[in-house]
This record gives C-alpha cells, structure tokens and sequence, in this order.
C-alpha cells in the first residue's frame, strides 16, 4: 500500500515548511535514509531522508510552495501501485497577511486550519489586533465564524494545483532557492548554468560545480529587480521569517530594557597569561564573549526567573541552561544554542561556539541546534558597537546584549586609571518578570565578569 510522506515538524514552533528542492525525481527508486528533499523551516534548511523504500510514484509539493505541517508531499510504493487521486495542496502564499490585516500571522494560519474568520473575531493584542489566543478561545468555545468564500481560493485556480512560481522569485526560474543563495553568496549567474537536476533545474551541486571550475559567469545587476533609483528585494527564507516573528513579539511582549557598564579589564590580563597555554592544550583561546556566555550561563543558575519561556500563558522554568549565541550569516540571524552551558567549562564553551558559527556561515545547522534555548545572548561589540537593545527571542523572557570594550579613564579612589569598560543591556518580557529581579541578575553578572578566576576549571 502506497505510504504518504507527509511534512513533518522539525521543532515545537513549525507550523509550515518550504518545498526547496527535491533529491529524486518522480518514478525513481529510493531506498530508506536516503535523502529525499530539503525543507526550509523558519530558522534553516533540513534535508530529510525517506521513511521506507519504494518508488516516488507522485511528488505533490512543488518547489518553492510551502506548506502546513501535516500535508502531503508526495507518495511512495511499488512500482505501478495506485495513488489516491486527491486534488494537490495549495501551498501559502509567501507573501504574508495583507498589511491591512487586523489579525497576526500566526492567528490568521490557525484560523485558515479550522476555516474560521479572524477579521470578525475581537482582538486583545496591542492595538486591537486579533492574537493567536483569541482564536484558539473562539475555537475552544465554539463561537467562531465561518471563513467566508471570498476569502478562500477561488475554485478554478484550486483545479489548476499549486502555483510553481511564489511572488518572490521570478516565474520561471530554473534554480533552486539553496543553489540560488550559493550564487548570490558567490556573484555568479545561477541562471547561465547547465542544470543536472529534475526538469533541467540548477541545484546547489551543479552552482558548487561551476565555481570550482571557475567557469560562472558573473551575476548582472540587470537581474535584480530595480529601476534607476531604487532596488527592491522580497523578504524571503530566513529574513522573512525573522521578519514575522520579531513583528509579532514587538507587538504582544512589553520589551523593557536595564544597562551596566562592567569592568573587563581582568578578563583581559586573564587572557594575556593564558592565551598561549589555552591555543597549545586545548587549540582555542576563549574570548571575551566566551567569558560572557560563560559567566551568564553560571549566574541564570541563581536566577532561574529569567532561564524561562512563556509558553501559552505560562511561564517555564529550566533547571538546565540551554544558551542561544546569535550569530549573523549572509542570509540573517541565527540562534543555534549551546545545551546545558551551566555544566561546561570555558574552553568547551568556546568550542562549541566556535564550532556552531562555522557551521552556521555554511549552512549546515541541523534543526536540533536551534532547539529548547532558554536564554539568548548577543554581542555588536566586534562591529564597534557601544550600546544596543535587543529584540526577544521568542518564547524566551529575556536576551542579553554585549557592546565593545573600550579603554577608558575612570577614578579609582582619588586617582585615576584606564580601565576596559565594556556595557551590558538586558532586555525582559515584563509580562513574566519585573525591573528588580533583572538588575539583580546583571550585578551578579557584573562580579561573575570582574572576578574571572571563577570562570576557570
């Protein structure tokens, strides 16, 4: 009997997923692990290998269409089996709800499961907007109506299958998005390549193929889209999602953000001394944002309100610290998370960050890498940046900002010295946590940083 492969959730925020690129062509054999197609999630690219063995005898979800976790993508079994002729998901539109929407994005794709009318339901978020909790209540209560007709796709373009070509990729174009983003990283044309995938299609191999060969021809700034002033580039993959996400915490979360200036300067005599030793035994000397990961990791222990999410209305307390590091990649920001930082040393901090960011600059993050953090701390300081505020995290309550150390003079007493100085912003969901508690974690913080020895096996 014919297997369904159905899209499944590779984290507990999923609720839909991008059809990159298919590993296999319909009609072909595969065996079980092998991979079958890649999905872009809301935070990377996953490449799933198959369930079972058989023969792909339909593919159902096209290239660049997303889709609801749940849906069919395609079918596998013997050669020659019958496949239920089921009309083929629509996927949703990349584009997002209109701007005039009164309803956020996630509420709007919960009210399209249950086929239900956001636009009609009363809002409690800011400005009257139409949360996801206002529609799970008028679900849970019955008291939803109906999505109206003209709301849904009308029923000959649903005959017609999914749309091939989303808003924010030209019509026609013969790469895929993973083989376009390697171009675009590289100032090649994707297009002028000979493609060895399904239907002619240029994948990421055949992008990798020319440049080592180096044979590309340059990308033309003609295939952008813009006139003579004016360059305009959709919000797609990781942008548009960090896009969403951020919008829609700015608007529920009440962001109140605390500031300290630390003194690093023992961080930085501690890296003097053991800079060479550190390199010789262990191949990495941490640095100061190491230090920091490190000496937060220590002080959440003792403040375990904000090594927290907020959860459907709830607020969830970690006994383990699991520390999102931001790190910026050519496509946006990503948050892989070291597991259980609070057990970890120094170096075996810096070694996983280390490791994490490369991955991450290449692409090759698993889904697990950005699971269950608890708390997110990131750091402009290395782009000359003195102060900042940081934008939550969701669900996290709270995320931790580090700006450039400096050399300057401060009293000491009735003298005055050059010390490094460096600031520290906080910034908390006050819906779960208050001013106090969170000036109370960064003056433990602060003496965790100024009093290094701790820090050290």
């Amino acid at each position: 009997m014919a297997v369904q492969f159905r899209l499944a959730a590779f984290g507990h925020t999923m609720e839909t997923g991008r059809v990159v690129e298919w590993h296999i062509a319909e009609g072909s054999r595969i065996e079980e692990g092998q991979p079958l197609v890649s999905i872009e999630t809301d935070k990377t690219v996953v490449e799933v290998e198959s369930p079972v063995s058989g023969v792909v005898l339909r593919i159902v979800g096209q290239v660049d269409g997303e889709y609801d976790v749940g849906e069919t993508l395609a079918w596998i079994g013997e050669e020659g089996e019958a496949v239920p002729d089921a009309p083929a998901a629509a996927p949703k539109t990349p584009a997002g709800p209109p701007a005039e929407s009164r309803a956020t994005p996630v509420a709007l794709r919960l009210a399209q499961r249950h086929n239900i009318d956001a636009e009609s339901l009363p809002g409690t978020g800011p400005g009257g907007r139409v949360t996801k909790e206002d529609v799970q209540r008028a679900i849970d209560t019955g008291g939803a109506p109906p999505a109206k007709v003209a709301d849904a796709q009308p029923a000959a373009a649903a005959a017609e299958g999914p749309r091939t070509s989303p808003p924010d990729r030209p019509s026609g174009s013969r790469v895929t998005p993973v083989a376009q983003r390697l171009a675009e990283r590289h100032n090649i044309d994707a297009e002028s390549l000979a493609g060895t995938g399904p239907g002619g299609r240029v994948t990421k191999e055949d992008v990798q193929r020319a440049i080592d060969a180096g044979a590309a021809s340059p990308k033309q700034p003609a295939d952008a889209r813009q006139t003579s002033d004016v360059e305009v580039t959709p919000l797609s993959g990781i942008r548009r999602t960090t896009a969403e996400r951020l919008g829609e915490i700015w608007s529920q979360a009440p962001h109140v953000t605390e500031g300290i200036e630390v003194d690093f300067s023992a961080i930085l005599n501690l890296r003097s001394v053991n800079e060479e030793s550190w390199r010789q035994s262990h191949g990495v000397a941490p640095s100061i944002n190491d230090f920091v990961l490190k000496a937060t990791a220590d002080a959440l222990k003792s403040h375990p309100r904000l090594n927290a999410r907020l959860i459907d209305g709830s607020v969830h307390q970690y006994r383990e610290v699991n520390l999102g590091v931001a790190v910026d990649i050519p496509d946006g920001l990503v948050v892989p998370v070291i597991r259980r930082a609070d057990a970890l040393g120094i170096v075996e901090i810096a070694t996983q960050v280390r490791s994490l960011a490369e991955r991450a600059r290449e692409g090759k993050l698993r889904v697990d890498d950005y699971a269950d953090g608890t708390f997110t701390v990131t750091n402009l300081g290395g782009l000359g940046v003195d102060w900042f505020t940081p934008v939550l995290n969701p669900p996290q309550c709270a995320i931790l900002g580090v700006g450039r150390v400096r050399r300057v003079a401060v009293f000491a007493g009735e003298s005055i010295v050059a010390r490094d100085i460096g600031t520290l912003v906080l910034t908390f969901d006050h819906r779960a946590i208050d001013g106090a508690p969170c000036a109370r974690f960064l003056g433990d913080l602060r003496g965790l940083i100024e009093a290094p020895d701790g820090l050290l096996p």
